[in-house]
Parts: structure tokens; C-alpha cells; sequence
């Protein structure tokens, strides 16, 4: 049996897993805008790194499809010696952490989305990326994210690893 303070901390991580996923719902049937606000005020919020554990806990805002791409290739050996395609943080297009973001209007075009994003910090720096999102069953979802390069996310996670 639990003691009486590890119960009550695992009632309160359970109320809080649960708010996210009940927060990501209502905002990403809301509006492209308010789903993109939603993902990044999560991923600013917590660990930034590109993992396995960081796709899942960022799920409820990914198509299933680009989120089993993050995890295919997330999933991939990879040579101790070499760099990997994605190095840094591909949802904000960084291996510096921004400390700001500022989510732009969004452009609809039937069930497919694009949203500005722009990042500021560390310092001087900034970014833009641009988040696709798609329209699934009344919420909308990210499918890809163009960088600046030219390249997006979903080029980046098809190349070897």
C-alpha cells in the first residue's frame, strides 16, 4: 500500500496528465491557431529534446502518421560517430532552445492549415517555422513543419539515420 503522501502525488500527476490531454483536445478542435498555441506552450513547457518519451507526451497535437514517422525514426540505429539528420529541436528548428514564441494567422484552405511561428531567444535569435496542420475528425492536427532551409520535418525524418 502507498503511503499517504505518495498516493496524493500520484492523484495530482494523474489530474495533471489527464488536464493536458483534456487542454490539447479542446484546443486543437478549436482553430489551427489555438492548436499550434497549445503544442508550443506544452513544448516550451517541458523537455525540448527530440526523444521518443518527448513524441508521445506530444501526440494528441500529431497526425498519427507524422507521429509514427517521429517514431520510426526516432527508433533507427545510428553510428556513435555520426551526426543525425535532425540535431536540435525539429519542432522549433534549433539546437538553442528558444525562450519565446508568437504563433501568427493562420491561412485555411478546406481541411489543411498552415501557421506561422515565430521564436525568439536565446539572445538575439530568432526563427520562423511554418506548422501544417490537416483537419482530423474535428480537431486539427500537425502533419508537417516547413523550415526556412526549404527542407520541413517530414524530409528530415526520411533521410537515413
Amino acid at each position: 500500500m502507498r503511503s499517504g503522501a505518495g498516493a496524493i502525488l500520484s492523484m495530482f500527476v494523474a489530474i495533471a496528465v489527464a488536464g493536458v490531454a483534456h487542454a490539447a483536445e479542446r484546443a486543437a478542435g478549436a482553430s489551427p491557431a489555438a492548436s499550434v498555441r497549445a503544442f508550443y506552450a506544452f513544448h516550451m513547457a517541458h523537455d525540448m529534446a527530440f526523444t521518443l518519451e518527448g513524441v508521445t507526451q506530444r501526440a494528441a497535437w500529431l497526425t498519427p502518421d507524422l507521429a509514427g514517422q517521429c517514431r520510426s525514426y526516432l527508433s533507427r540505429p545510428s553510428p556513435p560517430d555520426a551526426v543525425p539528420e535532425i540535431d536540435g529541436d525539429p519542432f522549433t528548428d534549433t539546437q538553442e532552445y528558444p525562450t519565446a514564441f508568437h504563433v501568427g494567422k493562420a491561412v485555411v484552405s478546406g481541411s489543411t492549415a498552415r501557421v506561422p511561428v515565430r521564436f525568439r531567444g536565446p539572445g538575439k535569435n530568432r526563427r520562423t517555422v511554418h506548422v501544417e496542420l490537416v483537419a482530423v475528425q474535428g480537431s486539427w492536427l500537425m502533419d508537417d513543419i516547413r523550415y526556412d532551409s526549404g527542407t520541413s520535418l517530414r524530409a528530415l525524418l526520411a533521410l537515413k539515420r
